[in-house]
This record gives C-alpha cells, sequence and structure tokens, in this order.
C-alpha cells in the first residue's frame, strides 16, 4: 500500500467505545422502529441534530438484540444500554463494543434507524447507529454538568488482536499477523451550540478510556460520537484513501512490535512504532524507506505483513 507523500499528516484513527462483559439474561421488549421508548424521541433529536441522519440503515428485532446489516457487514446492538455492540465483518471477523450505560435503559430505535438507550435519572444517554457503509457508532450525549466526563469501554477483540493509539488521536486494531481488523474515526465531541468539545483517548490493555473536557463555558448537551470501520470498507469504497493506508501500516507495525519477533528491536532502536511510521511517513520510494530505515528495514521488509502493508505501492 503506498503512502503519500503527506502520510504524516495523515496519521488519524479513531476513536473509541468499548465492550461490556455483561450477558443480557433478561431481554426487555424493544420500543420498535418508529415507537421510542419514554423521553427516547427528544434524546434522538439530541443526538440527530448533531450528527445527523441521514445514511443510516434502520435495524430490526433477531432474538434479543436488534440488527443492522450494511455493506456486508452485521451489527447486533444490545437490548439495554450495558450490554455490547456487536460487529462482523463480511470474512466473519466479529468485535464487541460494550456500552457503558444501565441495565435499566432499554433499547429503542427511531423512524430514523437510531438506536436509543435512556433512562430519565441517568445525567447521560446513550444511542448506537449503522451507516449504510457499514460503520457503526456509539454516541455518548452528556446532559448536564453532573455526567461523568471519563468514560471506560473494554473492547472485546479477536484473539491476538491489539489496539493501538496513533499520534492524531485515532485508535486501529491489529491482529497477531499484523493485518487490520479496523480502525476507530478520530474522537469528536460538540456541545449544543455546535462548538467543538476537547476529548482524547488512551488505551489500557483492551480498554478504551474516552476522556470529554467539558468547562464552565459548554452547553449542554454535549454529543461524543466513536466510530469503527472494519477492514472491508477499503474494499467497498468506503475507507480508500492514504489515511486508511497509514492506519494499515501502524497496525502491521504495531503487531510486529512484540518481544520475540524479529521487528521488535528493530523499531525499539528506532524510536518505537510511531516514530518508524513517521519515518515511512517522510519517504516516496522503497530506497528512500530503505535508506531512512537503515540494516533494520531490511528486516521490515522481510515480515510480510509490514512488507504488505507500509512498503508496497511505494516506487
Amino acid at each position: 500500500m503506498k503512502l503519500s507523500v503527506d502520510r504524516a499528516s495523515a496519521l488519524t484513527g479513531i476513536a473509541a467505545v468499548a465492550a461490556s462483559a455483561m450477558i443480557v439474561t433478561a431481554v426487555p421488549a424493544f420500543a420498535g422502529p418508529g415507537r421510542p421508548g419514554s423521553g427516547a424521541d427528544a434524546a434522538a433529536s439530541v443526538v440527530e441534530n448533531a450528527i445527523g441522519s441521514a445514511g443510516l440503515t434502520s435495524p430490526r428485532a433477531d432474538e434479543g438484540s436488534l440488527v443492522a446489516d450494511a455493506a456486508g457487514t452485521r451489527v447486533e446492538m444490545p437490548a439495554t444500554g450495558s450490554g455490547e455492540i456487536a460487529v462482523t465483518d463480511p470474512e466473519g471477523t466479529r468485535v464487541g463494543i460494550g456500552l457503558p450505560g444501565s441495565a435499566a435503559a432499554p433499547a429503542s430505535a427511531t423512524a430514523n434507524g437510531t438506536v436509543m438507550y435512556t433512562w430519565p435519572d441517568s445525567p447521560v444517554d446513550l444511542a448506537a447507529q449503522v451507516g449504510r457503509d457499514g460503520s457503526a457508532s456509539a454516541l455518548i450525549t452528556l446532559k448536564n454538568a453532573s455526567a461523568p466526563t471519563e468514560y471506560r469501554f473494554p473492547l472485546d477483540l479477536p484473539t491476538g488482536a491489539r489496539a493501538t493509539l496513533l499520534d492524531e488521536g485515532g485508535v486501529v486494531v491489529g491482529d497477531s499477523a499484523g493485518e487490520v481488523v479496523g480502525l476507530f474515526d478520530a474522537s469528536w465531541a460538540k456541545d449544543a451550540n455546535g462548538e467543538p468539545v476537547p476529548t482524547s483517548y488512551r488505551i489500557e490493555g483492551d480498554t478504551l478510556v474516552q476522556t470529554i473536557r467539558t468547562d464552565a463555558s459548554t452547553a449542554y448537551p454535549v454529543v461524543a460520537d466513536p466510530k469503527w470501520w472494519d477492514k472491508t470498507k477499503e474494499i467497498a469504497g468506503g475507507m480508500v484513501s492514504d489515511t486508511w493506508n497509514s492506519m494499515k501500516c501502524g497496525a502491521a507495525l504495531a503487531a510486529a512490535f512484540a518481544p520475540g519477533k524479529a521487528a521488535f528491536k528493530v523499531i525499539k532502536n528506532a524510536g518505537g512504532v510511531k516514530k518508524v511510521l513517521a519515518t515511512l511517513a517522510s519517504v516516496d520510494t522503497k530506497k528512500g524507506a530503505m535508506a531512512a530505515l537503515g540494516s533494520g528495514g531490511s528486516t521490515l521488509f522481510g515480515i510480510k505483513s509490514v512488507k504488505k502493508a507500509c512498503y508496497d505501492g511505494l516506487k
């Protein structure tokens, strides 16, 4: 995959939600599409005004969850706000994205396709949206100043996969072979006036932690939107860009940067994954890449996943 000349500025990734380990044993009745539950209609208006509702796929009820199929990807949304969004790509790879809500907040789907998880006494509303392009979004609405400003989301990833935070705040998930599983868009949040609210992510093990930095000038409600794309979006056309190629290279390097692997010493001596990615972003040819990385370039070039993601396509 070729990285463009300005690949360094394309290190953007994505942002955050995570997977709850809770298993829902008692499934409440859904308020079906067009029939929001109590308070959900007003809550949905806040979300849809902030992010829009065009291009959504409406879910259907299916054995205790709400399911949407789009662009070959299957997205299962839970019965309550403490459950897990499960995204399965066309190749069968599954990623769980948990919702940090309440088991007392039942799912209800609007006519536009937004799934709401609301509870009157909670300062936070949650929502889920599935795009026709197969993307899956989890939205957090901070209703007032009493809402928490930090949210912890454990990710249920395939065996051997790891989430890596990139320079511009995005998160890419790579498997043990260095292949990309998918990525989260860079995080964003905005207040009731449409003003951006600072937000960022950090990774602790398999948990993605989102911080939203409100202050005295923040107008509530505040909406934040982590969005997940699986790797098939490259094929579907949703993410064909130099940004996506940079994500793939970062994931391959992150997967290779593990003790005992041939690339570990090379990447460590070069200053780490971010440093190597920045170095590769500054060159346009394989010869230039090899020169920039010295003898370590040959080691990295010999690793199939790294070669494919970082070198292939260079002149």
